[in-house]
Parts: structure tokens; sequence; C-alpha cells
């Protein structure tokens, strides 16, 4: 049986060859290449649309992508079909409620998110994998060192030498902590940044077999999460490292992540019966800064009550004329709930969990295997940090690039699986066969 299923991962891995290796490293590289720009640099169009790197990078990649995921050897899968329906709702429910004037922008945004997905769908699968995490661990390592640079000179480097290039205000303000800087290297902010390692460290956590690399690569994007002083991604990260050190100790147990989450489940239902403000009490224990964190609690009270006035589209781009909600929702989940309603919210997260769920019920590649394992940690980290950060550019990019990987190894074990069962069928006949010839 080993033997067998080793001979169909080998084939699959074959046939699903995208493109000639250069190839796929290339497009890992554009791919990745706005990680060293912050969004805010934008080029204008003609017709006004604001065209990031990310954006453009994106673009370039989108109809290749889409031509090889239409290929004879690739399937679809669940996941691409809500990606697409939340790409059309996204468009579809602001262009209802602001025309004209919110079109370019959810146009934007749906680029980002769904089109990435959409360019790891067709571009990263098989081999392909392995070299976007290659590719994505070169431009690690430059930007938790241009943070250390950052944390050095007590400036934003980045942020103040592309200032000084193009003769214009710094794209982001110095922020302090403890009387530390917050780093963002090449980010738009600090807690953008923080992500993104927390996001990098749990793909190399397990994508790493040897215990000197592992230190390496995780120790880095920890210090790069240390450097940039929110607590969103730091809680995360603690998170993913008890994760992996749990499935590291129970890995012989098939029954081991049933009690891992009825174990959350039940500290936070603990939290909540004896707490008087439980809210109250995850912000004040759990946070940096508890006055960010209550900053948070009153922009989901005013969040909430928005929603509930139009909770079917949102508002769009609109102004909310609110001077809280209009300068920022710290939650992507809400910021997606008022610009396209709760539809938005509901198709998102179907897209992840459909993407994340094992190819078969008795599957335990999931949790058994380095990419899977790592990807799933990603999206649920994501899912997760967003209650409190609202991803905008290369983040939101790089979430979608993520979905699309897990989907792809979704996809793949499913093929993987039906080529097992095609293999065994032969057999299985011949073994009926010699039973109804008995005498």
């Amino acid at each position: 049986m080993k033997s067998t299923l080793s001979h169909s991962a080998l084939v699959n891995r074959e046939q699903s060859r995208p493109a000639p290796r250069n190839a796929g490293a290339i497009a890992c590289y554009v791919a990745l290449l706005a990680i060293l720009l912050p969004g805010g640099l934008v080029a204008v169009d003609a017709s006004g649309a604001k065209l990031t790197v990310g954006r453009i990078a994106v673009l370039i990649l989108l109809m290749p992508a889409l031509v090889r995921l239409t290929k004879a050897d690739r399937h679809f899968i669940a996941s691409d079909y809500l990606a697409a329906i939340t790409g059309i709702w996204m468009v579809g429910a602001a262009a209802y409620v602001g025309g004209d004037g919110s079109l370019s922008s959810a146009v934007a945004v749906c680029l980002e998110y769904v089109g990435g997905y959409f360019v790891a769908r067709g571009l990263f699968f098989g081999y392909a994998v392995s070299t976007f995490i290659r590719v994505l661990k070169k431009f690690l390592i430059i930007v938790v060192f241009l943070a250390l640079a950052d944390s050095i000179t007590g400036r934003l480097m980045v942020h103040t030498t592309l200032a000084g290039i193009f003769h214009s205000a710094p794209l982001l303000q110095p922020d302090f902590r403890a009387d530390l800087l917050r780093t963002s290297s090449t980010f738009d902010h600090p807690i953008l940044f923080g992500t993104f390692c927390t996001l990098s460290g749990a793909l190399l956590m397990t994508y790493e077999q040897t215990l000197a690399k592992r230190t390496w690569w995780v120790g880095l994007c920890l210090l790069g999460c240390i450097l940039s002083m929110s607590s969103a991604p730091l809680l995360s990260f603690i998170i993913a490292i008890v994760a992996f050190a749990y499935e590291c100790l129970m890995k012989n147990y098939s029954w081991r992540w049933s009690v891992f989450w009825l174990a959350v489940a039940g500290v936070i239902l603990a939290i909540f019966f004896i707490a008087n403000h439980p809210i109250g009490w995850i912000i004040s224990h759990l946070t940096l800064d508890p006055v960010s964190g209550y900053f948070r609690l009153m922009i989901w009270d005013l969040a909430l009550v928005k929603i509930g006035q139009e909770p079917w589209t949102g508002f769009a781009f609109n102004p909310l004329n609110n001077e809280i909600l209009d300068y920022t929702i710290d939650c992507v989940w809400l910021q997606l709930a008022i610009r396209f309603g709760i539809p938005m919210i509901v198709l998102v997260a179907l897209t992840n969990i459909a993407a994340i769920l094992p190819a078969r019920r008795s599957a335990s590649k999931v949790t058994s295997d380095p990419l899977h394992w790592g990807f799933t940690t990603a999206l649920v980290l994501t899912m997760l940090t967003g209650l409190t950060v609202h991803y905008w550019h290369f983040l939101w990019i790089f979430w979608g690039l993520c979905l699309g990987i897990r989907a792809s190894l979704r996809e793949a074990s499913m093929t993987e699986y039906q080529m097992l069962a095609d293999e065994r069928m032969p057999l299985m006949t011949a073994d009926i066969s010699l039973v109804h010839a008995r005498p």
C-alpha cells in the first residue's frame, strides 16, 4: 500500500508540473516582489485606477494562471467556485451601493485577494509550492534585516528613504511602544509586518526538517514579529508554536486535534463564565497596550451598529460619517462586512474552510504532511489575527496566495486518492471474480 501511494504521488507530481522550473521560480519572484515596496507607492494610469506593485504582479500572472488551471490534468474544487462568487459579490455589492465611485476600489481589492488566489491555484502547484517557499525565505531575510535597521537607527529606514527619493512626506510616521520603535520594514504598518512574520513562521515551522534550519528560520520570523511590537501577531505566533509542539508530542494519536480544539473551546468558555467582562479581560491580559485594545473594543461597538444598518450590501467605500470608523477599522471581518455586507464574511470564511478541509474524512494528511500543516496553520492564524487587524496591500494578496496554494494541495491530495483507487480497482475486480469462480 505504501509503495503504491508513493508511486501515485510521484506520478501526480509529474503530471501536475505547471511549467519549467525556471518559469515557476520567476512567477514566485513576481508574485512576492511587492514584499519589498510599501503598497502606498502607487502608479495612477489614465483611467485613475491605482496600480500598486502587488496589483501589477497579479495582473501579469493572472491570465497564465487561469490558462494553466483549465488544462486537462487540473481540476476545479469547491473553493474555486466560492472564491469566484466572493469576487463577484465584492464587485457587485460595491457597484450597487457606491456606483462608479466605489467600483474601481472594489475591483482593486478583488484583484488582490481573488486574483492572488487564482494565481496561486494555477501556477503554484506540485513542486512549485516548494519553490514558492524557497523564494519567500529570500524575501524574509531582507525584510527582517531591514526591520533591524529600523530598530538600530530609531527611524523607519525604508519609508524615510523612499520619501527622500520621491520628495514627499513619509508614507508612515514612526510609532513607539514602551519607548521602543515599532518596526515596519517594507510594510505599510508594523502590525502588517508582524503578521507577515507570523504567517511565514507557521509555513517554515514544518517545512524545515532539521532542527538547526527550523530554529534559524522560525527564530528569524519570531525576531521580526517581536520587532513589530504588535500584540495580535505575537499571540498568533505563540499559538503556532504551541500547536506545533503539540503535534510533535501527540502525532501517534489520531484523536489529538479533537482534544486540542475541545481544550481551546473550554478555555474560552471559562473566560466568559468567570470574568465579569470577558472581552475586557482578554484585552487587558493578552495585549501589549491595553489602551490600544480598548480602542479596538470601541471600534467593534461602533462597527456593529453600522453593519446592522446595511447588513446585506454594506456601505461600499462611501464615508461612514464617523470620525473613528472613517479613520480605521482594526478588524478585517468588520471591514469586509461594512464594505460588502455580512454575506462577504460568510463567503470568505467558507472559501478558507473549503480549502483547508482534508481530501477525505479518513485522511490525516492535513496534520502529517509539512506543507499541508504549514499552509493550514497559516490560514487559521490569518483568520484569527484578522479579528484585530485589517489587511491591505500585500498582506491581502498574501492571504489570497496562501489560500490558493492550500487549495492546490487539496486538489493534489484528491487526485492522488483517486489514482490510488483506480490502481486498486483491477485487483478488487480480480478478487471478486475468484470468489464467484469457486465451486
